[in-house]
């Protein structure tokens, strides 16, 4: 997912990926699976798909802005209003980008101020 702003002088100001696969077992330590969810560690976050059950991300994308001073007291200045979000879902078989990969979902959406704005499928 990335988000850069609108206008002429468009920068990148949020980029994040998300990827998700089934942990290991024992703990997180070895290349072998465990054998259920009791080998499995608190410390460590279970990114997997689980079959027939939506799964639900959340990003916060801060609107980019400078700090100045303005009669002496502090004050936050947007520096743009307007963003254009891209988010992209992959799927990459063999963890890289080697030419089998298969791109399930594109969407890209205009986000500002001035509007409440909820993606939703």
């Amino acid at each position: 997912m990335t988000a850069k702003t609108v206008g002429k002088d468009s920068k990148e100001v949020y980029k994040k990926q998300v990827i998700f696969m089934p942990h290991p077992g024992r703990f997180g330590r070895g290349k072998e699976m465990g054998r259920g969810p009791y080998e499995k560690c608190g410390l460590i976050r279970d990114t997997s798909l689980p079959p027939l059950r939506p799964v639900k991300e959340i990003f916060e994308i801060p609107f980019p802005y400078r700090d100045t001073k303005k009669n002496g007291k502090r004050w936050r200045e947007l520096l743009a209003d307007e963003m254009e979000i891209d988010v992209k879902i992959w799927y990459v078989p063999y963890g890289e980008f080697d030419g089998n990969e298969v791109l399930f979902f594109q969407e890209t959406k205009k986000v500002d101020l001035k509007t409440e704005w909820v993606w939703r499928n």
